[in-house]
């Protein structure tokens, strides 16, 4: 679970929170502002922390659910029935605790930009450290983050006197990092299909979306390596035709393994940008499209980027806004969109919404009973927001958006929306 603000915490001034943090400082103030010093404290905290758990999705055409699960355990994984869905499995991520002997150990502090990869096992080059304690190689050593949390144990591979030089080499070998993540997808069993990995928002945005045999889906999703576009596949037992965009070779690679390992016969793959794609009139038209344009990725655990600013936040939500503007070029009347992001930030969430609803096109829409009855337990909720900036569109924030908090699930959390496209009675703005 994660662990409550500290009260000396709370009791820090913006300034010395940016200091300790060592974010933007025009997005911490902007946090600050809008969420509350405690809750933004939590969140920079729990962000630096991996996740509990990988949500892996049984595909059940190829094995049954019992079955992959007594896979897992025999490799000594520990794993659980997920408790909110019947076709997902939880591996739990292990964490390890130091104790006080290894705190006293000689310290190799490392940058922000490796505090991520360290924490879950990668070596430490010595590009990555920035100060260091007397140590010779072979000496034991911690490993601690940018500002003071251990979260490695090492073996030096060099003498401290050496980490100036400018060759790159390994400094430290892990021996014990904070978190464990399983290999998933080194396992033969995920290779032959039987499995995809998502995550929380991904998986309900899936979850959270009617699909009909006569559907033509759209799927539009910065990041993802073709899981999702599996998922409504076997979902749809591969009888709606899926069509996958994806932005770059990188990404092309990654979902044609995707689309061979599952052998899916539904899904073919165009490499575009999504505005180019969404600007030029199209002849196939969609009537259900699945949306992660970029974002900011401030939901996603371990640690975000932190050279994001207020400035790139605002190019990237100007972004998503051109894309949707255009999206009703691919779309039939009444065609149901879900928007998502792995974003905590409001002024990109619901200003983006607040964007489309602002759309004389497009209207609210509700989630499936299902999700609804996660909103009825407070798993997901979504977010209250200030009533002078989004009072226009307070009932379709209610009854239309959720919100998934990383602090509380200890996963990586974001936002949906769901809206459709159909001439309304709005004024276009």
């Amino acid at each position: 679970m994660t662990t409550p603000v500290d009260s000396a915490d709370s009791d820090l001034m913006p300034d010395e929170i940016i200091d300790r943090f060592m974010y933007n400082p025009s997005l911490l103030h902007r946090w600050l502002e809008q969420l509350g010093i405690n809750y933004t404290i939590d969140l920079l905290s729990t962000l630096r922390k991996p996740n509990d758990s990988i949500w892996v999705q049984v595909n059940k055409s190829k094995i049954d659910f019992d079955s992959l699960i007594d896979i897992f355990e025999d490799m000594e994984f520990n794993v659980n029935k997920h408790p909110l869905f019947d076709d997902f499995i939880q591996v739990k991520i292990s964490l390890n605790e130091f104790d006080k002997k290894e705190k006293d150990l000689p310290m190799i502090k490392v940058d922000r930009e490796s505090t991520t990869s360290i924490a879950l096992g990668k070596d430490v080059n010595s590009t990555n450290i920035t100060e260091v304690n007397q140590f010779f190689a072979g000496d034991t050593v911690r490993i601690i983050d940018f500002i003071g949390n251990i979260i490695a144990i090492g073996v030096a591979e060099i003498h401290d006197t050496e980490v100036k030089d400018k060759t790159v080499r390994v400094a430290a070998k892990n021996i014990k990092s904070l978190g464990i993540t399983p290999q998933l997808t080194e396992l033969m069993v995920y290779r032959r299909g039987y499995f995809n990995i998502l995550t929380p928002i991904q998986a309900l945005s899936v979850k959270s979306t009617y699909l009909k045999p006569e559907d033509n889906i759209l799927v539009m999703t910065t990041g993802d390596k073709g899981d999702v576009a599996s998922y409504i596949a076997e979902l749809t037992n591969n009888n709606c035709p899926i069509t996958v965009i994806v932005n770059n070779k990188l990404q092309l690679k990654a979902a044609r393994r995707q689309k061979e390992r599952t052998r899916s016969k539904a899904i073919r793959i165009i490499k575009s940008t999504f505005l180019k794609f969404v600007e030029k009139q199209q002849e196939i038209k969609y009537s259900v499209v699945f949306l992660e344009p970029q974002n900011s990725r401030t939901a996603i655990m371990p640690t975000f980027s932190s050279n994001l600013g207020v400035s790139k936040l605002e190019t990237i939500s100007t972004s998503q806004k051109k894309i949707i503007t255009n999206l009703y070029r691919c779309l039939y009347d009444s065609a149901t969109i879900t928007y998502f992001s792995h974003s905590v930030d409001i002024s990109e969430n619901e200003e983006v919404y607040n964007h489309i609803m602002s759309k004389a096109y497009y209207e609210d829409s509700k989630f499936t009973e299902k999700i609804r009855q996660l909103q009825k337990k407070k798993i997901v909720s979504y977010r209250e927001l200030p009533e002078e900036t989004y009072s226009d569109y307070a009932f379709e924030h209610k009854n239309s958006t959720i919100y998934i908090d990383p602090v509380k699930t200890n996963n990586s959390g974001g936002y949906i929306a769901k809206f459709k496209f159909g001439k309304t009675s709005k004024n276009d703005n």
